[in-house]
């Protein structure tokens, strides 16, 4: 299945940002820490494979730039996931 790194990578990072949303764990995850997941995601070829991936993902790091609270940064990787998902070809 083309995009199932980037999915992996995807997910990675939002659990880590769930984790802070939670309040979960003992130790303290710092927006770099969030920033370079998100960072690994955009590394991966397979963003560019399917339309709106890789911007989704920008706006995720945008957003944890500005920082923005983590239950936004979260919902926008989970719409490069599903973008991913629905796998529609870049044009």
């Amino acid at each position: 299945m083309p995009g199932r790194a980037a999915a992996e990578r995807i997910r990675k990072a939002i659990a880590l940002v769930n984790s802070v949303a939670d309040g979960a764990g003992d130790e303290e995850i710092t927006p770099t820490e969030i920033a370079e997941a998100i960072r690994d995601c955009l590394e991966l070829n397979e963003v560019d494979l399917v339309a709106n991936v890789r911007r989704y993902l920008g706006e995720a790091l945008d957003a944890v730039s500005d920082g923005m609270p983590a239950d936004f940064v979260a919902m926008t990787l989970y719409a490069a996931l599903g973008a991913l998902r629905e796998g529609r070809p870049t044009d």
